[in-house]
């Protein structure tokens, strides 16, 4: 019998891998021939034209006459297209404001009134959507809609992200519960409730269907909506697939699904991880069908942001990932060429992405004439036949991986790599990338943005100090995923990064002069064992000091904090949505460390938030000293990203941990005495302790800890002169674990010079009794 069951193991085994490779293989057999057609980002396309930018300029190219052209603009971002009117936002002027370009006549005009610079728009016909006016009391953003023939605005509702198809805007809105997708007709005034989760976004319109991304799980999911049958259905899937063997797909497609777009019968969508449905690339899902097809693949953790009119599909890739890929190209891909790729990991048609790592970093990315820069590039084969470093400024070099180069004239410089081996080619370009002025003190006043941050690269969840080193801020806004939405104001901020990619990282200053802005990538890798307590990362992001050499340092916590990796024993994330005025706990349900939770009440809407709990194997590297007492445990906790755990955010923290029972009686640990030390401004303060339950192995208790991140658990074993004779032994088993502890001591042990005699108390009493009568009568 054993030897059928390991042939019908090995049976198993070879079907389910099969089947896999089946549905892999087939997955990408067929795809449409890619072709570039321009530099830049964020592409839309309508009719024959498609539009991006390229360093805030508008770019149009005509897919008829095969010709692209420039718009005369600056400062702008997220273009929209509808027919021969184009819609960007647009800051040249320093305030925010909607930018409505007309193509035949050339003429501009802006939208001035309730503009900010989170407002992305989106066209039809003669009407403009978009959002603006955050409201700290909802949480929420507000909808407007500008109608170009009647230059009338209308406030829609609370909420952002709107689309817009003929009368009907679709949007997304928070409420107490999470995060909902609604769609508004502007004749009839009605609103249709479509779907509710805790999170979700990028809701677009075409029709009667709606799709968005669906973020509950990973890298999100899309699903779809019918107005008229008011079904939801799937276009990826987060939990379904092979039903014959569930166990090998758990999670399946929820790292697919991301910057979804709609027309006609046609969903494209970003896939940015591999899995049994297919590889990382641009898709396209045919409606009518319920299939999927690739048209580019590409290396996990890139992200594209494409866009559909009937047959033609346009991508970018989302400078905010890229896996090491530095380069801002737009694609274009007509869906009635179709070619067969011979392999499932081809690259036929994208030769650049067969050396997917490659990067290079600079030791200083600014400073004064003549500047010093030491280039490095990593992720790349030293034995590779050729290297061409262009440094922008007319002057090259070919030598290797390391490079020094002088910059004698003030300007912003782009650099590029390429490289040309058996793996194949790269080019890897970096736009305004050195910046040089003409005097070591900038001329008074005027704003120089300029950061660094303790680690470059590292594992997930990797959590990265930055620290403004900018000359003349008088406010700031960090923006850490380039979502266009500033994550922080604060000069030092904390940020975790919780999902694999390399994402840019953005700080602009302000003042009464203008603006800076300044950019850098960091790269999170995708955790593995053996990264759990491991991480190489490298400092000095950005580089605020002149130096011949690279600095390199090590740190991350495991990738998930500022605590060094080689002191986390080990680590457990845990993610809730976090909504204003709610309760909210952080279970760590695998018990991988000594804390159970962490809770506490929200004062402001967060979102879905990562909180990391991570046990050391010695005292924090972020204290000066341990607390007094036998230490059990130190650990640090961490709450969302970029100084989220403060008291303007949430208040009523509590933090729930456990005690082993084994290390009490080991050290005889007296169980009123266990403390949670909180390390507050630099000193270790006692935090108030209640009893919170027990099992067989373990004591637990809870803690309020206020705005307190470094922990370490604390007892004290009976006092030396209370000599224990006979060993004592704590019944963990009782209902009171302190009253049995005293009951134990008070029968087992003897006190010193009294000996244990029968009789000898009562003795005692009747000769002091007999003395003090003898005394009176005296």
């Amino acid at each position: 019998m054993k030897g059928k069951g390991k042939l019908y193991s090995v049976a198993l085994a070879l079907t389910i891998f099969f089947f896999l490779c089946s549905i892999l293989s087939s997955t990408v057999a067929l795809a449409a021939q890619a072709t570039k057609i321009g530099n830049g980002t964020d592409p839309a396309v309508h009719g024959n034209k498609v539009v991006w930018t390229d360093n805030g300029v508008i770019h149009v190219y005509d897919l008829t006459a095969r010709k692209g052209t420039a718009v005369n603009s600056s400062a702008a971002s997220h273009p929209a297209i509808y027919g021969n009117k184009i819609v960007w936002h647009d800051k040249s002027s320093g305030t925010p404001r909607l930018a409505v370009y007309d193509i035949p006549t050339a003429t501009k005009t802006y939208i001035t009134q309730n503009v900010d610079q989170y407002s992305k728009p989106a066209i039809y016909g003669d009407r403009i959507v978009w959002s603006a006016d955050y409201n700290e009391t909802s949480y929420n953003y507000n909808v407007y809609m500008w109608d170009i023939s009647t230059s009338t605005l209308t406030k829609i509702a609370e909420g952002n992200d709107p689309d817009i198809y003929e009368t009907k805007i679709a949007y997304g809105y928070d409420d107490d519960y999470g995060r909902n997708i609604v769609v508004y007709d502007v004749n009839t005034k009605e609103t249709i409730n479509v779907h509710h989760s805790s999170q979700v976004s990028n809701p677009h319109i075409y029709g009667n269907k709606v799709i968005w991304s669906d973020f509950h799980s990973r890298d999100g999911y899309i699903q779809m909506y019918d107005l008229d049958t008011k079904k939801i259905i799937d276009v990826t899937s987060d939990t379904t697939g092979n039903t014959l063997y569930p166990d090998i797909i758990t999670d399946a497609g929820a790292d697919t699904g991301t910057h979804p777009n709609i027309h006609g019968d046609k969903i494209v969508y970003s896939k940015s991880g591999n899995d049994q449905f297919g590889y990382a690339g641009v898709y396209v899902y045919d409606i009518p069908s319920a299939k999927s097809t690739p048209i580019d693949i590409y290396p996990e953790g890139t992200h594209t942001t494409p866009d559909v009119y009937g047959n033609i599909v346009v991508w970018g890739f989302d400078s905010a990932f890229g896996s090491g890929i530095s380069i801002t190209d737009i694609y274009l891909c007509d869906l009635t060429t179709e070619f067969e790729i011979p392999e499932a990991t081809s690259t036929a048609n994208v030769t650049f992405f067969e050396i997917p790592e490659a990067t290079f970093t600079a030791n200083v990315t600014f400073g004064a004439a003549p500047l010093d820069v030491l280039f490095t590039a990593t992720g790349i084969d030293i034995e590779s036949a050729s290297w061409l470093w262009d440094f922008g400024d007319g002057t090259n070099s070919e030598r290797a991986m390391d490079v020094t180069h002088t910059f004698t004239n003030p300007g912003t410089y782009d650099i590029t790599l390429k490289v040309a081996g058996e793996a194949g080619n790269v080019s890897i370009e970096k736009r305004g990338y050195i910046r040089v002025t003409d005097s070591v003190i900038p001329d008074s006043g005027i704003p120089i943005a300029n950061f660094s941050s303790n680690v470059t690269k590292g594992y997930a969840p990797l959590a990265v100090q930055f620290s403004d080193t900018s000359q003349n801020a008088v406010s700031r806004a960090w923006d850490f995923n380039n979502d266009g939405i500033p994550d922080s104001s604060d000069p030092n901020p904390v940020y975790v990064y919780t999902s694999p990619g390399t994402y840019l990282v953005n700080l602009t200053i302000y003042n009464a002069n203008g603006l800076s802005s300044m950019g850098t990538t960091i790269t999170v890798l995708e955790s593995s064992s053996s990264s759990d307590s491991n991480s190489n990362s490298d400092g000095n992001s950005g580089g605020s000091k002149k130096s011949g050499g690279s600095n390199r340092g090590g740190g991350g916590g495991g990738g998930g904090s500022p605590e060094p990796a080689k002191n986390v024993e080990v680590k457990e994330l845990s993610q809730a949505y976090v909504k204003s005025g709610k309760p909210v706990k952080f279970e760590f349900a695998k018990n991988a460390t000594c804390v159970m939770y962490v809770s506490f009440d929200a004062k402001k809407t967060l979102g879905k938030t990562t909180t990391i709990a991570e046990q050391l194997k010695g005292k924090s590297a972020l204290v000066s000293e341990l607390p007094s007492g036998e230490v059990y445990k130190s650990f640090n906790t961490w709450i969302g990203s970029g100084g989220v755990a403060t008291s303007k955010n949430i208040e009523n923290q509590t933090v729930c941990f456990k005690v082993e029972k084994a290390w009490i009686q080991d050290k005889k640990i007296y169980p009123d005495s266990i403390t949670l030390n909180g390390y507050v401004e630099k000193e270790w303060k006692q935090l108030p302790v209640e009893p919170s339950g027990k099992d067989d192995k373990f004591l637990y208790f809870t803690a309020k800890a206020p705005g307190v991140s470094s922990f370490a658990i604390t007892g004290n074993a009976e006092r030396a002169s209370e000599e224990v004779v006979t060993e004592t032994q704590l019944d963990m088993d009782d209902e009171n674990v302190n009253k049995n502890y005293t009951l134990n001591n008070e029968s087992k042990t003897e006190q010193k010079g009294i000996p244990s005699i029968p009789g000898f108390a009562v003795s005692l009493g009747i000769f002091c009794i007999l003395g003090l009568f003898l005394y009176i009568r005296k």
